[in-house]
This record gives C-alpha cells, sequence and structure tokens, in this order.
C-alpha cells in the first residue's frame, strides 16, 4: 500500500455530532469510514449512487408533482417567494 495522506473536511457541528454517533454506533471511527468511501470511489471511479438517493421529503415532492398536486410557478415567482422569507427581508 502506498503512503497516507491526511484528508480534512469542514461539517457543521450538529451533523458532526450526529454522524459521529451513528458512526461510533457501529463500530467504526471517522477515519475508517472517509477510508471505505475513498476506496470504494477509487475502485469504482465514481461517487456511489446510494449518495444520492432522494430522501422522503423530496420523494413526496416528485410524487405530488407526478400526480398533478402542484401549481407551476415562474422564476420571478420563486425569486419573489425568496426575497419575502429572506432574514433581512422588509416585514
Amino acid at each position: 500500500m502506498a503512503g497516507s495522506c491526511v484528508v480534512q473536511a469542514r461539517v457543521p457541528s450538529d451533523i458532526q455530532a450526529i454522524a459521529n454517533q451513528v458512526i461510533n454506533a457501529s463500530g467504526l471511527t471517522v477515519s475508517d469510514v472517509v477510508r471505505v468511501m475513498m476506496t470504494r470511489i477509487a475502485q469504482d471511479r465514481a461517487i456511489p449512487l446510494e449518495i444520492f438517493r432522494p430522501n422522503a421529503v423530496t420523494l413526496a415532492a416528485i410524487q405530488d408533482v407526478r400526480e398533478g398536486r402542484t401549481t407551476p410557478t415562474t422564476i420571478e415567482e420563486l425569486k419573489a417567494i425568496a426575497e419575502a422569507e429572506a432574514p433581512n427581508a422588509a416585514t
């Protein structure tokens, strides 16, 4: 095996705390998980697709669109919604 190197990543502390609990409960370390993931990516020459599997909220939104339970929205309408919901928006 070739020499090793250090990999660093910035992760929000709340996400790190939850992930660490899951990882530790499985008997692994964060280094183990990163090593396994990097090895898999190197072997497959691709990021594992299961990482991109939609969560329950996204699946429900997709189903809503397929079943016609949504209203078409223009980009201008989306911008207006985003501006109205922005933290610094005037109330």
